[in-house]
């Protein structure tokens, strides 16, 4: 199952070698990875133009901030400053606290044009807070158990979410199992959220924008985080949820801070919050799909890592056409990338796959270079699974969502309640076909270069 001679990869090049062209799948052939989805080419081409350009202390600098933004180190490359667990979770605390009390400041100063720096800036910190609460329910925060639950509860209380137990009920004995990414999955947000396979590409982008622009996603996104998780916890804890609840919004009277309330905390907890969470859960797995395939092999190709990077101009350039161009990368890096990674993937979001191969041994305060030693070096029990990644956001949604329209529609005997609202949809799309198989065997090979190609643009 290695790269090929090209440098592409078909995860079943040793499956489809021995079946008939009849029974391969339009959702294998969309999982042939590119080359650029399996190096890390475009990473050592801004480490060459760097290294060419500046002096040694700057250009060591100058890698570092572009590996923090990316997500993706470049060959050789080793950490300036080795953060511990520790200063892991005073920054994500830290951060969280520090902004919303920039959020107040600005908006007692009517300093308005901060607030969306600051709503983006307390998303990614929520996020942060989110890692600190996910390393929390795997037991790899810290030794002490007791330490995990009490930041895991500090957590859940800050954002409103659900408790530790409820979140390891989804997530360890749902998320990391032979479920992962099925229908049977409790993290996955597939017909909840109205995104069965099998529909046009297009459909998901349309879906998508929906739900960002719909207030009606909003008032649930409130109920469901304040009433909805809260229903079925224990009695304390949902004491100490209302009690903090009623300490913000009196405080919050009492002293005159009602706008700074709202605009500095509800705002970017309760919507900011809720689209990055959407950006992110749809770029991070490929939902719903390959789900005929062995377990091992489910696990290793429905995730990514999500890198945030441009390749470099080329040098051949002529000189006005390579000023553009940099300016673009520039541009790109600062007004794009930079953004994503502040708000949507913060911490140790980027390389995704490389936690679920090492759940439970990964060393996550530095796994962006853990995983590319893994990379150069083989993973432990996964060499003949090389790791794959997008590199940008808009990639990366773009290859989850070609696959799950590549995918076959769910199945008809799902139950009654995932039945009915999968009918809803397929009434709104005319053109959609009825049977699992879109096209015809002969049309699915011919297909082959075009699925494989379409993960690659739009490059955004």
């Amino acid at each position: 199952m290695g790269v090929n001679s090209t440098g592409h990869w078909n995860p079943f090049e040793s499956i489809t070698a021995n079946e008939p062209e009849s029974e391969i799948k339009a959702g294998r052939v969309a999982f042939i990875e590119q080359p650029r989805n399996v190096n890390t080419e475009v990473r050592e081409s801004v480490s060459s133009a760097i290294q060419r350009t500046f002096p040694r202390p700057a250009a060591t600098l100058l890698e570092a901030v572009v590996t923090w933004i990316s997500g993706c180190p470049h060959l050789g490359q080793k950490p300036l400053v080795h953060r511990s667990r520790l200063g892991y979770t005073v920054e994500a605390f830290g951060g969280f606290i520090l902004t919303v009390a920039a959020g107040v400041l600005a908006v007692s100063a009517h300093l308005w044009w901060l607030l969306p720096f600051q709503w983006l800036i307390l998303s990614g910190r929520g996020w942060a807070l989110f890692n600190i609460f996910h390393h929390a329910t795997h037991d790899t925060l810290f030794r002490s158990r007791r330490v995990n639950e009490v930041l895991a509860f500090s957590v859940s209380l800050m954002s409103f979410s659900s408790s530790l137990e409820s979140y390891r009920e989804q997530h360890i004995r749902s998320h990391h199992t032979r479920a992962m990414c099925t229908y049977q999955d409790v993290e996955a947000p597939l017909l909840d959220l109205g995104f069965p396979t099998g529909m046009p590409k297009s459909f998901y982008y349309r879906r998508l924008a929906y739900l960002i622009l719909s207030p009606w996603t909003y008032v649930l996104y409130v109920r469901y985080r304040l009433f909805d998780w809260q229903r079925g916890e224990p009695w304390y804890r949902k004491a100490a949820l209302w009690t903090f609840a009623a300490s913000l919004v009196a405080g919050a009277y009492w002293f005159g801070f009602v706008p700074e309330l709202l605009l500095a905390y509800v705002v970017p907890m309760f919507v900011v919050f809720n689209v990055t969470g959407l950006l992110g859960m749809f770029s991070e797995h490929h939902w719903g799909t390959l789900l005929d395939a062995p377990a091992r092999l489910r696990m290793v190709l429905l995730v990514h890592s999500r890198f945030l990077l441009d390749e470099a101009p080329a040098p051949t350039l002529p000189t006005g056409r390579r000023i553009g161009a940099w300016g673009l990368w520039w541009l790109r890096l600062v007004g794009y990338h930079l953004v994503v990674r502040v708000a949507v993937l913060p911490s140790d979001s980027s390389p995704h796959d490389h936690h679920h191969r090492h759940p439970r041994t990964e060393d996550w305060t530095r796994s962006t270079y853990e995983r590319f030693e893994h990379v150069v070096d083989g993973c432990p029990g996964f060499a003949q699974y090389p790791h794959t990644h997008a590199w940008s956001l808009g990639e990366a949604m773009n290859r989850v969502f070609t696959r799950m329209s590549a995918a076959p529609l769910p199945d008809p005997a799902l139950d009654d309640q995932q039945t009915r609202a999968v009918r809803r949809l397929l009434a709104r799309v005319r053109s959609v076909p009825t049977g699992p198989d879109r096209s015809s065997p002969a049309d699915l090979l011919s297909e082959s270069p075009r699925l494989a190609e379409d993960q690659k643009a739009p490059l955004t």
